[in-house]
């Protein structure tokens, strides 16, 4: 019997063998390529079988050879419009380049510009490695959510007289439509120059792109074997909802909402001080001051009563009022209704990050209070009549009109005369408006039958797309599906300090192409399942940081020390080299009694939990000690350790009403002592 990995190895060697015995009778040039322009134009579109079309004239089917340069190799370009108006570009390498894939890459925003740069980097790279590529504008050439609006709307709100009568069309392009007409006709099109089919067909996409990657992954599992997707925003409609909630939190900060968005100046007097009061507090959790916040859910931070009041509630620098500190809980927190029902996830801890520690203006935080995207759902789509440009904000009715968003519709009349109404949230969002995330297009099963795989990864320190979207949609897939059958298809990768981006902040980078995406096309066709990718961080001379490597650990596993301690557990070894790490699952505590009096004797219990699917006896948790206490007994039992300690041990714990204990240990899964920690708070007394 031949495996599936020798299936593989073939099929990719089949083009390979092809072009070497064909050689010059199947290079490509320059009549080939535009060739092709003839045969696109005869084509027709999946979904209403209309031709693609040449209207208006300047986006006729062209295709176009590129001959090479000193940055970005020779290839043939097809462009055109698929109806109504879904731009689209396909790039693809010379016949004797092709490696016998493609891939279908993503847009950002609010897409209508996505259509890359012959000349820019990434398609430089990609056309090296061999992948021929498509791509869309996503159904619309706007930058921002004005294409939603339908008429007479259109024509009152922008002083125009040409009308939008495919508004709702373009929400469902937008939405979904366009990420399965473009890589269906891109097929045709690789088919016809190549004379075959890819072996494989991958998808790749961030932000925007990665919540088409999970549309893709929903509705079109049928025509993708790989997808990597990175900090996808789940669902315009969702994501646009928590950043209203933002926009209007920040009014504590700006007092004048209608400021552009992202202007970090707004906030810049007190981000030096927000971030001391947060990395001082939660660097160390993870048993390591490195200057990342390795899981923002280990620590409660409390903007209340941990960040310094101004004096007399009277704004200043370096200080927070009254409002500023309420307004950042409730960013924490996340949009809820008067009641406390939440809608969506918050903020986590993280975007706090200064790259330069003198520097205010050098901080991270601003999209978390300031969401460019949020308010154009609301002006242009979701209502009827749309309330226009000039909408505030500050009129959203928390109670009630989250529901309006969720059930807001929009109908399109085609020219044959017929007319479908379509839903909104069904269109937009990959993922469920609701607390805890959810899929929202049919998941993730089908996908994973076909033998599809996904690798995933989000920044902790994310500020505009909340982690917390992708950890909690992880975590009802495994709740669903089962945690070792969401494993085997699907790897989600949490890095701390990373921004909305695949760099900068001050977290650990991914190489999404050499090392990510690589690792996905492995495991596809090799049937290799990834484990640890490698994140890097560049070396910061403003904090005294080297250049660093770091394992990135498939969640829910974090990274942690395995290098020299001395006698009280401190590193002595490099913390800035992957060598010294290793992943394990987290640990929580949770200690009890829930009141300890240091004046009596007896012991206290810590609850030492790791995530469920593990079992605590296979990562040889021990060496466990409370704030100077031993261990003086301990049980194992599934994904639980009991331990007791005496409280007569502790060591330099005073009274007060929420006090810290810190639990520490090692956990040896395979020999190397991994240090691992966890804390609970607890009110002491004498």
């Amino acid at each position: 019997m031949v495996s599936r990995a020798n299936l593989v190895t073939v099929f990719l060697l089949l083009p390979c063998m092809m072009l070497l015995i064909t050689g010059t009778a199947n290079a490509s040039n320059k009549e080939d390529c535009e060739a092709l322009a003839g045969f696109v134009a005869g084509l027709t579109d999946e979904a209403f079988n209309q031709p693609i079309t040449a209207t208006p004239p300047a986006l006729a089917v062209t295709a176009t050879w590129y001959a090479a340069t000193e940055t970005v190799p020779e290839y043939c370009e097809v462009k055109g419009r698929i109806f109504p108006e879904i731009d689209f570009a396909v790039r693809m390498p010379v016949p004797a380049n092709w490696n016998g894939r493609a891939i279908h890459n993503g847009g950002g925003g609010w897409d209508g510009r996505n259509i890359s740069n012959p000349n820019d980097t990434t398609n430089a790279h990609v056309l090296e490695l061999g992948y021929p590529w498509s791509s869309s504008d996503g159904g619309h050439d706007g930058n921002n959510g004005q294409f939603t609006v339908k008429d007479p709307y259109y024509d009152l709100f922008f002083g125009t007289t040409t009308g939008n009568p495919y508004a709702c069309q373009k929400i469902v392009d937008f939405g979904n439509r366009a990420h399965r007409e473009t890589p269906v006709l891109a097929r045709k099109i690789y088919k016809q120059y190549y004379g075959s089919l890819p072996a494989f067909f991958y998808y790749n996409g961030a932000s925007t792109g990665g919540r088409e990657g999970l549309v893709e992954a929903q509705k079109n599992y049928d025509l993708f074997d790989g997808i990597y997707i990175g900090r996808p925003t789940g669902g315009h409609v969702a994501v646009c909802t928590r950043g209203i909630w933002n926009n209007v939190q920040a009014e504590a900060f700006t007092n004048n909402h209608t400021i552009p968005p992202g202007s970090r100046e707004l906030f810049a007097d007190k981000a030096i001080v927000l971030h001391n009061a947060v990395y001082d507090k939660c660097d160390g959790i993870d048993g390591l001051v490195d200057g990342v916040i390795d899981d923002p859910r280990q620590c409660e931070f409390d903007p209340l009563t941990e960040l310094p009041p101004c004096p007399g509630d009277v704004n200043a620098a370096g200080c927070f009022t009254l409002a500023q500190r309420k307004a950042l809980k409730e960013i924490y927190r996340g949009p809820h209704n008067s009641k406390g029902k939440p809608y969506y996830v918050g903020q986590p801890l993280g975007a706090e990050y200064l790259t330069d520690p003198a520097n205010p203006n050098s901080h991270g935080f601003g999209a978390a209070l300031l969401d460019g995207y949020a308010n154009d759902i609301v002006r242009y789509a979701a209502w009827d009549p749309p309330p226009g440009p000039n909408w505030d904000m500050m009129t959203f009715n928390w109670d009630t009109d989250v529901q309006l968003l969720k059930d807001s519709t929009c109908t399109q009349c085609y020219p044959d005369g017929s007319c479908k109404t379509y839903k909104l949230t069904d269109e937009l969002d990959a993922v469920t408006l609701s607390y805890p995330v959810k899929p929202n297009m049919g998941g993730f099963a089908p996908f994973k039958a076909k033998g599809g795989k996904i690798i995933h990864n989000h920044g902790w320190a994310d500020s505009l797309v909340s982690a917390f979207t992708s950890v909690s949609l992880y975590e009802s897939v495994m709740k669903k599906m089962g945690i070792d059958e969401t494993k085997s298809f699907w790897k989600l990768y949490m890095v701390p300090g990373l921004p909305h981006g695949t760099s900068g902040g001050i977290g650990w980078g991914i190489a999404s192409w050499d090392d990510g995406f690589g690792a996905l096309v492995n495991w596809v066709e090799n049937g290799d399942e990834p484990y640890a990718l490698l994140g890097s961080r560049r070396e910061n001379a403003k904090w005294g940081w080297p250049e660093t490597t770091r394992p990135l650990c498939p969640y829910p596993e974090v990274a942690r020390y395995t290098g020299t301690v001395d006698e009280n557990g401190n590193p002595t070894g490099s913390i800035y080299t992957a060598d010294n790490f290793m992943c394990v699952p987290p640990i929580e505590v949770r200690i009890e009694p829930e009141t300890l009096n240091l004046k009596s004797k007896g012991v206290f219990t810590a609850f030492i939990t790791v995530p469920e699917g593990y079992d605590i006896r296979d990562w040889n948790i021990g060496n466990l000690e409370c704030e100077g206490a031993p261990m003086v007994k301990v049980v194992l039992s599934g994904n639980t350790c009991t331990a007791k300690f005496n409280k007569e041990d502790l060591v330099g714990v005073a009274a007060g009403d929420a006090v810290t204990l810190t639990v520490k240990g090692t956990s040896t899964p395979d020999g190397n002592a991994a240090q691992i920690q966890a804390n609970d708070t607890v009110r002491v007394i004498e």
